[in-house]
């Protein structure tokens, strides 16, 4: 629903106080930048809205085209980044470094405590991080969505498998480049032999967690609203990290740069095709036959 309300009378001529009121909304948004989309030129018709973010819930052509436009997004976007971003940014790769020094010891941890338990743990682990296992469940939920008329179950799996693909790319990325052993090999933690040796197991990042959160990441957005989906699916993501370092498939630092990168997708291609809620108070020019003046319009 929309109400509009007029902010001044209209007249055959301008109205000085119309154009006082116009120019101080001007300086008003030149200060603060954030509201200057709610003043346009007085003299001209506003300008249309910017089209809402594509709400993918069907498997299209535009849908697939959002694989190479959000792929070139992301990867653009550190030249917009503030400094919340790059803070976070230097967190992660910080704590990556902090587990590199003690990825041994870790290793050498989860390597003395193996049993029956641990083990079952291990093959949940590595299956959630699989996507011949993860995929199927994925393509369901999506069926589901599709039979019971449920555009959020099929944006949230259509969304994940984004997540999954893109996050995958950019891991694969960094395993041709780094070249770093699996712990399983025997060379240590500090070995890495960079890009053309194809030495053929590649360990930074872990892409089993990688492919984890990148779809928990997603669910737990889509479903954020019951305080149960959450801790579930970031839970069951950290179990896929876990398993990779017990079963000594992966360092301590590749499993966690491997999740951080998963995450980080996963909102962000959430963010892309975020709903734009409609409740905005906007204060425009209103132009007509008779006149012009200011219209403040709300929706609720």
């Amino acid at each position: 629903m929309t109400r509009t309300i007029s902010g001044c009378h209209t007249f055959s001529t301008p109205s000085r106080r119309c154009l006082i009121g116009i120019a101080v909304l001007h300086m008003f948004a030149a200060t603060f930048p954030a509201y200057a989309e709610t003043v346009t030129d007085p003299v001209k018709e506003p300008a249309p809205a910017a089209s809402e973010p594509a709400q993918p819930d069907r498997i299209t052509g535009e849908y697939l085209k959002g694989y190479f436009t959000d792929t070139g997004r992301i990867l653009a976007s550190p030249v917009n980044w503030d400094g919340s971003d790059w803070l976070k940014a230097g967190l992660v790769i910080g704590a990556t470094s902090g587990l590199f020094f003690a990825d041994a010891d870790i290793r050498d941890f989860a390597q003395k405590n193996q049993s029956s338990t641990g083990g079952r743990g291990a093959a949940v682990g590595n299956a959630l991080g699989n996507p011949l296992y993860t995929l199927p469940p994925l393509g369901l939920f999506y069926l589901y969505g599709h039979f019971n008329e449920d555009p959020k179950a099929r944006r949230t799996s259509l969304l994940a498998v984004e997540s999954l693909a893109v996050s995958g790319a950019f891991t694969w990325t960094l395993k041709v480049t780094a070249q770093r052993p699996r712990p399983f090999t025997g060379a240590g933690p500090g070995t890495w032999n960079g890009p053309g040796s194809k030495i053929g197991d590649y360990s930074f990042p872990s892409g089993h967690t990688t492919a984890a959160f990148s779809v928990a990441t997603v669910i737990a957005e889509e479903y954020g609203s019951n305080p149960y989906v959450p801790p579930i699916a970031y839970g069951l993501a950290t179990l896929t990290g876990l398993a990779r370092i017990y079963d000594n498939k992966h360092w301590a630092s590749d499993a966690f740069f491997g999740g951080a990168i998963g995450y980080f997708v996963g909102k962000t291609v959430v963010r892309y095709h975020s709903v734009q809620s409609d409740k905005a108070l906007k204060i425009l020019p209103a132009v007509s036959q008779q006149g012009f003046g200011l219209m403040a319009e709300y929706r609720f």
